[in-house]
């Protein structure tokens, strides 16, 4: 569990880290399927890649945060911030899993 302060700093880092992730991804989006002009210059499936990589990257934090207040009893939101890491957030899982995976047999 994490004190109050420390869980403070962490929501105050994966708040922007989500937001900036959330921005890019409507900015991929608008560019491969509205007018705009974000990547105009990249191909169609660099595009579609990219925006299911930052939808991931959006989704795992979520899934995890819904879990962590289901399961846990005070939910511990140092996971949803290992989760929410851009290009470590499979690492962050995989340890949150295992977490998870300890407390249920033990």
């Amino acid at each position: 569990m994490v004190d109050d302060d420390a869980e403070r700093a962490l929501w105050a880092w994966t708040l922007p880290e989500l937001a900036a992730v959330g921005v890019l991804l409507w900015l991929v989006a608008d560019g491969l399927f509205g007018g705009g002009s974000f990547l105009a210059s990249a191909s169609r499936s660099l595009r579609l890649a990219l925006l299911t990589f930052l939808a991931t990257e959006l989704a795992i934090p979520a899934l995890v945060y819904l879990d962590i207040r289901r399961l846990a009893d005070p939910p511990d939101s140092v996971w949803v911030h290992a989760a929410a890491m851009p290009l470590v957030n499979v690492f962050g899982v995989v340890a949150y899993l295992d977490c998870r995976k300890r407390r249920r047999e033990g």
